[in-house]
């Protein structure tokens, strides 16, 4: 029962402080964003909890950077090898996310390219 009451706990302090994050980015502080990041990772490891995929996908592993599509990172699709690259302007480290033929058409619009066929 307890572990449980810890678990909201800090899925509710994560959400916080990923949206005081989001905040901070869009007035430019990189450095408090870089910190919200670095707690939210410190209270999910704390607790045990394993942050969602969306979530995860959100901020550099390397330098706990918020990623913002544009301001700091860029995001590209390589059709070849159907991986979708994030590069984060802030460390330059590339990750990068495999894509399939069912969600080819997501991945095609996040990066600006949109083909017929």
């Amino acid at each position: 029962m307890e572990k449980v009451r810890i678990k909201k706990i800090a899925e509710e302090r994560i959400k916080i402080l990923f949206d005081l994050a989001g905040k901070e980015a869009k007035k430019g502080n990189f450095e408090r964003v870089r910190r919200y990041v670095g707690l939210t990772r410190k209270i999910g490891m704390k607790a045990q909890y394993t942050l969602p995929k969306e979530l995860k996908r959100k901020f550099c592993k390397k330098c706990n950077m918020l990623l913002v599509p544009g301001k700091t990172c860029s995001v590209r699709t390589d059709e070849g090898k159907k991986t979708l690259n994030i590069k984060c302007f802030y460390c330059n480290n590339i990750t990068r996310y495999k894509y399939d033929r069912r969600n080819r058409k997501t991945a095609r619009r996040s990066s600006g390219k949109i083909k017929k066929g």
